[in-house]
Formats: structure tokens, C-alpha cells, sequence
């Protein structure tokens, strides 16, 4: 029984695993592209990319990343006990993804430009999105543990989390060029492990373990 569980787990981990790197693959693409074809843009923030001649890049890439989000979701999806602190993770995780696909769909304002609906929606979701995500890597270090204990990947998650968390606050001091870049950087690496960690199976040796 815990064998058929294990390989029902695992098989669902790995193939969510390589979907959400696929995901985060396709956005660092689009990101890297972006900085190629508008560089008069990239001292600004990363939403004005999707204003430009080529904004259905930076759109995409915004959507993709919702995307691995969602994978990774369905991925972590009993991979460990089911307690309120896994539960809420798993959402949080969620609105990070759903966040950045209403970024991707809702334009953002130019600089110095009268607010629209849609410039509102945009910034409104970029919030949600950002301190959801942060709170979701946070989550995943303590709802992740074996017999009581934090694992490696939690850790590390932790350690993210606080990175992620000072970058963010960090956007409140001005570094409008430095601040998301960074940010999205801390976001798709933290993605990456988990997803390496569901495809290596390792998150479903801990769900065997832990299974009654």
C-alpha cells in the first residue's frame, strides 16, 4: 500500500516538477529577451517592458511564471502531512500564481501617466503576488519537516524567504531598477529547487515516510 502510494506520489511530483521548470526556463528566457530588445528600459521597473513595441514578451513571461506557480502547487500536493500550515502554504502559493497571471493580462501604467483600471489592477496584483510568494517560501520551511525536524530544502527556503522579504521591503527605498530584478531572481530560484526536489522525488520520500 505505501509502495502504490509512494509511486502515485512520485509520479505525480516529477511530472509537475519538470512542467514548472519548463514554466520557469520559458520566463528567464523572456526576461533575458526583453533586456536585449528594450534596453532603454531596463532601468526601469520590470513592468514597463510590457509597454513597449515588444510588451507581449514581458506579458507572456509574467503569465509563464503564474503558471509554474500552479505546478508546483499541484505538485507539493501530498507531499507531506495535512496540516493547516501545509494548507495555507499550498494557497498562498496559489494566489502568488494566480497574482502574476492578472499581471500578465492587466497592463500597467506609463510613468507619469493618469491611473487607469487596468494600471490599478496591475500594481494592486503585483503586490499580492510579491508578499504572497514571500509568505508561501516561508510556509513551505516549517509545513515541510521530517519527524519534527526542518529538512535541507527547508532551510534553504527559509533563508530565501528572508532574502525575498528584504528585497521586497527594499522597493520602498527607491532601487526601482535593482529591487525586482532581484526579487524575481530569489522568486525562480526558489522555484527551481523545489521543482529539482519534486523531480529527484526526494519531497516523496518524505510523504512515504511520514504516511500513517
Amino acid at each position: 500500500m505505501v509502495g502504490q502510494l509512494g509511486e502515485s506520489i512520485e509520479k505525480e511530483g516529477t511530472g509537475k516538477g519538470t512542467i514548472a521548470l519548463a514554466f520557469t526556463s520559458l520566463f528567464v528566457v523572456t526576461l533575458v529577451t526583453v533586456h536585449v530588445i528594450e534596453p532603454e528600459t531596463n532601468l526601469d521597473p520590470v513592468s514597463l517592458y510590457s509597454l513597449g513595441p515588444f510588451g507581449f514578451v514581458m506579458r507572456t513571461g509574467f503569465v509563464v511564471l503564474g503558471l509554474a506557480f500552479f505546478s508546483i502547487v499541484v505538485g507539493l500536493r501530498g507531499q507531506a502531512k495535512t496540516t493547516t500550515l501545509y494548507s495555507v502554504d499550498l494557497v498562498m502559493l496559489s494566489i502568488a500564481g494566480a497574482g502574476l497571471v492578472t499581471v500578465g493580462v492587466f497592463n500597467t501604467d506609463a510613468i507619469g501617466t493618469p491611473s487607469t483600471l487596468s494600471g490599478l489592477i496591475h500594481s494592486s496584483a503585483a503586490n499580492v503576488w510579491s508578499v504572497s510568494a514571500i509568505v508561501g517560501i516561508f510556509l513551505f520551511a516549517i509545513a515541510f519537516r521530517q519527524d519534527g525536524r526542518s529538512i535541507a530544502i527547508g532551510r534553504t527556503s527559509r533563508n530565501l524567504g528572508i532574502a525575498a522579504m528584504i528585497t521586497y521591503l527594499a522597493g520602498f527605498l527607491g532601487l526601482g531598477a535593482v529591487q525586482p530584478r532581484l526579487f524575481f531572481a530569489i522568486v525562480v530560484l526558489w522555484i527551481s529547487l523545489i521543482a529539482n526536489q519534486l523531480r529527484s522525488g526526494k519531497l516523496t520520500k518524505l510523504a512515504v515516510l511520514e504516511a500513517p
